[in-house]
């Protein structure tokens, strides 16, 4: 959620396959095309902001996407 963001840049850093933009005070965008719905993002995610939600079917659970 674009308004939740606080560009803490926790998940940009965490991010396994660079799927995140955004810099310090930016907003951080998830490119879904190079996501690949391993979760990272949304375990890191700081839960006061909870920025990050899954989609149901998306995330990677077992080689389902």
């Amino acid at each position: 959620m674009l308004d939740k963001c606080k560009a803490c840049m926790i998940c940009l850093r965490k991010c396994p396959v660079g799927a995140i933009t955004g810099a310090k005070k930016e907003v951080h965008v998830i490119d879904q095309d190079k996501c690949n719905r391993c979760g990272v993002c949304l375990s890191v995610c700081p839960e006061r902001f909870s920025a990050v939600e899954c989609v149901p079917g998306r995330l990677n659970n077992g080689g389902e996407k």
